[in-house]
């Protein structure tokens, strides 16, 4: 069994509690030994000479006591079970630290090979000369980052809330950014936490500061990371277009790795105990007017417990103005969906359609709207542009279809004309004046109509054809081309 380690402080501490007047069992409370251990000391300490209310001992005094108590950490000879793993040290460490084995596979092991400990036997010898479990229990001092540097943006729960003329109570979570250097936050009370509602809280965000910083370490935002993965993340598209226009550089924190945003992780707590509990409030609208001015006046006006310094004062004399300046235009945040084109040349989009030229039927495309327009990318290239159609609307470019395809989709008039000069002379004079000139009176039951679906112009005088009249097409053979009455079929 090993002791454990008296060092050179735990001695000197004992020695001075001991020459104050302290009592052995207020010595062991204070320093955390064991009486006996102590009990030691003051006899080593007697031993060269050391008595109360002496004044502090020398050096070589201090060394002799040190000497007497035996060598810091000194153990007892190893146990027969200690005995048979250290023969097998190597091995244990290169399961451990080589092949990344769990200890109680190791244990598994060991066991096969003939070597029967228990596993606590085996913790403890993994421990003491593996160095098994150590490296989580070290940790460094953070840098702190320049001003105008980076912020921190996560989400904290901060209870409920039953707004006037409600009926029931809703959980309200706080939208937390605090900047760097000058610990300065902004809190922002939101009932969800889909993609609008980040990105809105991010814009009242820059509003109160009245600039961006240039790195913001986020959360596994659901809202803004599609993949939360420590080496490869991959975000979402309109946020991650968001964060382009405004100008900083997103940086997810490790999943369930809070230390990776101490500084707005330990500002959750402070924020419920010190702004929303124990406070009565109208509406979410209140508690957000609420929130800023707490922030600015409360929060930012005490004394950090890290920094020391006042945050508002330092926010406003060295941070905000190494802010990056906000655009004047809000931001008009996208959706963006993945489409089929269908064999009519057009993708649905919001309950809307938009053409695609021919090439890409049957192709997935990548469709970003936004409030005025709809952006269509295959490949990565963009294809198509439209204006934004509210639901049940159409967008077509008639552009987009093939040329056989046109005159069927147009319905073009000039299209029939001039395949008919195509047959003859006759028949684009006659095709001209069918479809030339305007209809405005209702076709009347039983009227004779044209191919297209227009009435004939039954005049005397040329304009038109009389009533129940064949005409014979120049350049036709017979039968080729006729106006029937009631039919208007034309060949």
């Amino acid at each position: 069994m090993a002791y454990r380690e008296v060092g050179v402080m735990d001695t000197d501490q004992v020695i001075r509690r001991w020459l104050a007047g302290e009592k052995i069992r207020a010595i062991a409370r204070s320093t955390g030994l064991d009486r006996n251990t102590i009990r030691r000391i003051v006899r080593a300490a007697e031993e060269v000479g050391v008595q109360r209310e002496m004044p502090w001992p020398d050096d070589d005094k201090l060394q002799a006591i040190r000497q007497r108590i035996g060598r810091p950490g000194a153990t007892v000879a190893a146990g027969q079970t200690e005995q048979q793993l250290q023969a097998r040290t190597n091995q244990i460490r290169a399961w451990l630290d080589k092949d990344h084995l769990l200890l109680t596979k190791v244990h598994e092991l060991l066991g096969r090979e003939g070597l029967v400990v228990s596993y606590s036997a085996l913790y403890r010898f993994a421990r003491k000369w593996c160095e098994f479990g150590s490296a989580s229990a070290i940790t460094v001092r953070r840098a702190e980052s320049l001003a105008g540097e980076m912020g921190e943006a996560d989400f904290g729960r901060l209870g409920p809330l039953q707004e006037l003329g409600s009926c029931r109570p809703r959980v309200v979570q706080a939208f937390i950014l605090t900047l760097g250097y000058s610990r300065v936050s902004c809190v922002i009370p939101v009932f969800q936490q889909d993609l609008p509602t980040v990105i809105a809280g991010f814009e009242r965000a820059w509003m109160f500061f009245g600039g961006v910083p240039r790195r913001i370490v986020i959360d596994g935002l659901k809202a803004g990371i599609d993949q939360s993965d420590p080496y490869t993340p991959r975000f979402n598209r309109s946020f991650l277009e968001y964060a382009t226009y405004r100008g900083f550089l997103p940086d997810p924190a490790r999943p369930v790795h809070p230390q990776d945003k101490p500084i707005v992780e330990n500002s959750v707590r402070y924020v419920r105990e010190r702004f929303f509990k124990g406070e009565t409030f109208i509406d979410l609208d209140d508690v957000a007017r609420r929130a800023l001015v707490w922030c600015r006046e409360v929060a930012g006006r005490r004394i950090h417990g890290t920094t020391r310094r006042v945050p508002w004062e330092v926010f406003e004399a060295e941070e905000k103005p190494l802010l990056l300046p906000l655009q004047a235009k809000p931001f008009d945040t996208p959706t963006w969906a993945q489409c089929k084109v269908h064999p009519d040349h057009h993708v649905r989009f919001g309950q809307a359609l938009y053409s695609v030229p021919t090439r890409w039927i049957g192709s997935q495309v990548d469709v970003r709207g936004d409030h005025s327009l709809v952006r269509i990318y295959a490949r990565g290239q963009l294809i198509k542009t439209h204006e934004r159609k509210p639901s049940g609307g159409r967008s077509t470019d008639y552009s987009d279809y093939p040329d056989s395809r046109l005159p069927y989709a147009r319905r073009w008039p000039n299209y029939y004309c001039t395949r008919a000069k195509e047959l003859g002379p006759a028949a684009g004079d006659f095709t001209e004046k069918l479809l030339s000139g305007e209809f405005p009176e209702p076709l009347a039951p039983g009227a004779e109509t044209t191919a297209l679906g227009r009435p004939l112009r039954h005049s005397s005088s040329g304009g038109g054809l009389p009533t129940g009249s064949r005409l014979r097409l120049a350049g036709c053979p017979p039968g080729a081309a006729h106006s029937r009455t009631g039919t208007g079929n034309t060949k």
